[in-house]
């Protein structure tokens, strides 16, 4: 790609727009890209190629569906386990074996008041990330968690890492856009580019600070299901 290409590629308005838009919230499929920017889906579809061709956005199949996220910011498995965590059941799911570790399927059911099948769909998609593990002792299964819920439960997918800040630097820098480091937390960064054709400095911000997921405590998963039996 030219110079004057590669010039453009975050300085068109709504390219840094979404780019900003996919960093706070990593995972996004499509049809939701197109109501958070209210944009044409035309539109969103040529950017994003722009994007991906460049190397700044990566997309992968994920349960039938397309999902776009910035390259580097968080792992491919971290995205899964997001979006495997995105309903409130499977919310529910997951603090109830944080609060309860080695607890069983039937233990799950019923205290969440929510079918056995369900629970067996949800622990399935959290095993196939790396969320939960089981382990079977005699005929019964226990429920763990796994490494990558110990990372989610402990936040340390919800920050950004100096990884991640040099590489899009080094992509700013490429793109002769003379990036400057404005200000730099674990959950936000503030990057400063040249807009020549504007005549004035352009700003970057990425706030992560809404990637921490709620999880229930025991006393408040109590209160809104069925008293778990001593069986």
């Amino acid at each position: 790609m030219s110079r004057q290409k590669r010039l453009t590629m975050l300085l068109h308005p709504f390219r840094r727009e979404l780019y900003q838009v996919l960093c706070e919230n990593p995972g996004t499929y499509l049809l939701n890209l197109v109501d958070l920017l209210e944009s044409p889906l035309g539109t969103l579809t040529w950017h994003l190629r722009i994007l991906e061709r460049e190397g700044l956005v990566n997309s992968m199949k994920f349960a039938g569906k397309r999902i776009y996220y910035p390259k580097m910011l968080r792992s491919t498995q971290a995205e899964k386990a997001y979006l495997t965590m995105r309903s409130d059941t499977a919310k529910r799911v997951f603090s109830y074996v944080v609060n309860n570790p080695g607890c069983y399927q039937e233990q799950m059911a019923e205290a969440l008041g929510v079918h056995h099948d369900t629970i067996r769909w949800h622990v399935s998609r959290m095993r196939k990330v790396g969320l939960v593990r089981i382990r079977r002792e005699g005929r019964k299964k226990k429920h763990y968690l796994d490494e990558l819920g110990e990372d989610l439960l402990e936040g340390s997918l919800n920050t950004i890492t100096e990884a991640y800040v040099l590489f899009l630097m080094e992509k700013l820098e490429d793109g002769c856009l003379n990036p400057e480091i404005r200000e730099s937390t674990r959950e936000q960064v503030l990057i400063r580019i040249d807009c020549p054709e504007k005549g004035r400095d352009c700003f970057i911000r990425i706030n992560l600070k809404d990637w921490q997921l709620d999880f229930l405590s025991d006393e408040e998963d109590t209160e809104e299901s069925p008293a778990e039996s001593d069986d």
